[in-house]
């Protein structure tokens, strides 16, 4: 899907091109119904207008009949009902077409901006999920993106609707004394300060409050989600979490609720004014009528021209009160949509293919936003065709990072990958990564079928179940689907109806059959094997070199003794390169590795007692 135009909001005149902007993703994703709302919520901007002259000479005509006694006036007087009738059933069918066309239209518009939120949320860089800045845009994004765009447009069609009304009305009373519009647009000028003041409070508070939003339903989470409802019952957490729960939500509350009520004390002063006015008015009119200057028919029209004159201008502030409001909170759903994507294809542009050399990577470092130390500092090695490099270390020695800088996952602080002796950062990035194939150490749990939980490995292709079984059968997963009530077709989890949860293990078996069915010519299995026990642990690495046969394998793990079997083995410490070569190598160079392996496996002579 198209994203929006890029918008730089620092630039003077900002909210205008917002505005615009907004109003460009309004008619793009509903052209027919926004054009549809706009021009029924002009209609009925006319219609009290006609109704209120029907009204007075309605009146007029009734007690024109009434003083004088002419009974053969019953059929005009009966014309002019009908007629009222007829303009008040118009009136109310534009209403109803009306909220179908603004909910038509809101509906087509929140799907097309969650599209734009997805689908910049699936490119954005994967370094801002380590930022907590992210995280406050992103809730922001969310909470205001799919339906801010359709308040600007419904807030200006608004605008319009109101001040062609209170110019019709404003028109209607000139006729009768001048000085009750000023008196109308006096009555007002509290209103229209009170919602401009707020609107800009409360968009202020509500930013300040992110954080604490969601902190709240991280609270939230922790007391309904399944994953920790294990320990939240084992530990007795449940009271812990509530009251965090409360205290985070009341904090909210409470304040917006100071700022709320401090609002309705103004509010309720604004509406003493109004009615102030309206008693000045009536008064004014009816003195007006009894001294016989205007008739009823001018009166009945003046009062409820007033009256009208009045929900117009409330209307009007209302709406311009809107518009401010949105233009506040617009920039939120654009600071997210405008938010740099710095892992792209780097010219010149150059298209990878599969794997027929090496993997080489030169003085890579990296660093996690906010942290001093590196995660990864100058590392080189290089991966040849075919072969299986295992990277070990201790956690916290940079293994997964590397990982996801061999993806391209995160572009390196300094050094370059080279696949196939091109820097990768002139590939485009989801081409390149269609060579890799990736067993993440917290890999996904689908709550999806058993073969489209394998299927995801590659979504490109249907048509694929004979592959899918030979990748669930590789990963040691294919006995256990083909018992499931439906096989393949089993809904898999706990989150929807006739679904059947697996254990850990089992998921991460289906992980494994995933990145087998991918068949990309690079495959990356990072801690693999973490969830199984000691026989599918076995079964898998037993045959690891014929699962991957044919591939270029890098096994990454802190288990030594399940890395035997690679043809290289890279040992990490603190982010380093500490050692490298065959397991018998390392193992006489009495280094690092011996040190470790002789403890996970306890040896005699590791200095560990059974």
């Amino acid at each position: 899907m198209e994203e929006s135009k890029k918008i730089d909001l620092s630039r003077p005149g900002k909210k205008l091109r917002l505005f615009f902007e907004a109003l460009r993703l309004v008619w793009k994703s509903s052209p027919l119904w926004a054009a549809l709302n706009t021009v029924i919520s002009i209609l009925r901007s006319i219609m009290p207008l006609a109704f209120i002259w029907l009204i007075r000479i309605l009146t007029d005509s009734i007690a024109s009949a009434v003083s004088s006694g002419m009974a053969h006036d019953g059929g005009k007087i009966m014309i002019l009902i009908i007629l009222a009738a007829l303009l008040y059933f118009t009136d109310e069918v534009l209403s109803e077409l009306g909220n179908y066309a603004r909910k038509k239209q809101s509906d087509d518009l929140e799907q097309y901006m969650y599209g734009l939120l997805h689908s910049k949320s699936v490119r954005i860089d994967l370094i801002n999920f380590e930022k907590t800045g992210y995280f406050d845009i992103l809730t922001r994004a969310v909470r205001e993106a799919p339906w801010r765009p359709n308040s600007i447009l419904n807030n200006m069609v608004s605008v319009i609707r109101a001040l062609l009304s209170l110019v019709l009305m404003a028109g209607l009373i000139l006729t009768f004394r001048w000085t009750i519009v000023i008196i109308m647009l006096a009555a007002n000028i509290p209103s229209i300060w009170l919602r401009l003041h707020f609107s800009g409070v409360l968009y202020h508070f509500h930013r300040d409050q992110t954080a604490e939003a969601r902190k709240s339903a991280y609270f939230n989470w922790l007391l309904t989600g399944d994953r920790p409802s294990r320990e939240i019952r084992l530990f007795g957490l449940g009271e812990y979490f509530i009251n965090l729960f409360n205290r985070s939500f009341s904090r909210q509350k409470n304040d917006e609720m100071r700022i709320i009520r401090k609002r309705t004390y103004i509010e309720m002063f604004s509406a003493l004014v109004r009615a102030a006015a309206f008693l000045v008015v009536f008064r004014i009119i009816a003195s007006a009528t009894l001294s016989g200057s205007v008739t009823l028919g001018q009166m009945a029209m003046v009062l409820i021209a007033f009256r009208q004159g009045m929900i117009s201008l409330k209307d009007l502030f209302s709406a311009t009160a809107g518009l401010y409001e949105d233009s506040l909170f617009i920039e939120d759903a654009f600071e997210f949509l405008g938010l740099r994507e710095n892992i792209k294809a780097e010219k010149p542009v150059t298209a990878p293919g599969p794997l027929e050399k090496n993997i080489v990577l030169n003085n890579l470092s990296f660093s996690y936003p906010g942290n001093h130390e590196p995660a990864i500092r100058n590392v080189s090695f290089e991966i040849g065709k075919g072969e299986i490099i295992a990277i070990v270390g201790p956690n916290g020695a940079g293994k997964s990072t590397l990982a996801r800088l061999l993806c391209r996952l995160y572009d390196p602080d300094s050094g370059s990958v080279e696949y196939d002796g091109l820097d990768i950062r002139h590939f485009d990035p989801d081409l390149y990564r269609k060579y890799f194939s990736v067993v993440f150490q917290d890999f996904m749990l689908y709550n999806l079928t058993a073969g489209e939980n394998i299927r995801m490995g590659n979504t490109d292709e249907n048509d694929q179940e004979a592959e899918i079984r030979v990748a669930a059968t590789k990963a040691g997963i294919s006995d256990l689907i083909e018992g499931l009530p439906s096989g393949y077709n089993t809904m898999i989890g706990n989150l929807f109806e006739d679904s059947r949860e697996l254990s850990w293990g089992e998921w991460q078996k289906l992980a494994i059959a995933r990145s087998l069915f991918r068949n990309a010519p690079v495959m990356i299995l990072d801690e693999p094997s973490s969830a199984l026990d000691a026989d599918s642990e076995y079964e898998i690495f037993s045959r690891l070199r014929d699962m991957v046969r044919g591939r270029t394998a890098i096994l990454i793990s802190h288990r030594f003794t399940n890395v035997t079997l690679a043809d290289r083995i890279i040992v990490l410490e603190n982010g380093s390169v500490a050692e490298s070569g065959t397991h018998e190598e390392l193992i006489r160079s009495g280094g690092i590795y011996t040190r470790m392996y002789l403890k996970q496996t306890n040896t005699p002579g590791s200095g560990r007692t059974s």
